[in-house]
């Protein structure tokens, strides 16, 4: 099959290779360049989760050393519609994408959020809580800030629902498993610790509010927000 390997090439060629350029998210905070603490993670998580427990609302922060080859409007708003952040129909995400070498931030608001969170109000966030940080290299307050800002804002005007809970997604009521069934739970909670950087030390964050951590819901962008550098 001699023509297997040209067709492939062909078929690889026809691919749009920007796409991979664009990560799906799946927690709240994705931090590419290892600039917070996984404490401060979790600070800033649990921000996020508070916002999506109370209102439905999704919020998310990515750290990148570089949206190259685009700009990080263009970057910002593809990663948003990758991860689909906000409820399907509501569409009330907001992405906050700062990138390191090029000392940019950019900050998309679903359509949804629009109404609650209007570009000025977005830009002076930002201009209060998050630039300052940054141009100290300090991340975590920077971050922490504005998304406590921003945060506060949704859960007093916005009227969103959080989502309905079902049926518990892992309905297991007091652990009931062997031994050798517990241990080999532990191992794989070990190496998926190690893989995950700690983060499955939020099993209980997402066990208890019902999110699997395996994506956000299906939202759109308004192409609204605000942007800049520091």
């Amino acid at each position: 099959m001699r023509w297997a390997l040209p067709m492939a090439a062909v078929l690889l060629l026809l691919m749009d290779p920007a796409g991979a350029a664009y990560p799906k998210l799946e927690y709240y905070v994705t931090d590419q360049m290892d600039v917070l603490l996984l404490e401060e993670i979790y600070d800033i998580e649990s921000i996020c989760l508070e916002v999506e427990e109370g209102t439905g609302a999704q919020m998310a922060v990515l750290i990148v050393n570089s949206t190259y080859p685009d700009d990080i409007f263009t970057y910002t708003l593809k990663t948003f519609e990758e991860t689909e952040l906000g409820q399907k129909g509501k569409d009330d995400g907001l992405l906050l994408v700062i990138s390191v070498s090029t000392k940019e931030w950019r900050m998309e608001v679903g359509y949804g959020l629009e109404g609650v969170l209007p570009d000025i109000l977005v830009n002076s966030i930002a201009q209060e809580n998050l630039v300052p940080f940054l141009n100290e290299s300090d991340y975590y307050s920077g971050i922490y800030y504005t998304m406590e800002a921003l945060g506060a804002v949704i859960l007093e005007k916005y009227e969103g629902k959080p989502p309905k809970k079902d049926e518990p997604w892992h309905p297991i009521p007091c652990l009931p498993l062997l031994w050798w069934q517990l241990l080999i739970v532990i191992a794989i909670f070990v190496a998926v610790s190690v893989l995950t950087k700690g983060r499955i030390f939020l099993f209980p964050f997402w066990l208890f509010s019902g999110k699997g951590g395996g994506g956000f819901g299906g939202g759109r962008s308004g192409g609204g927000g605000a942007g800049g550098r520091f």
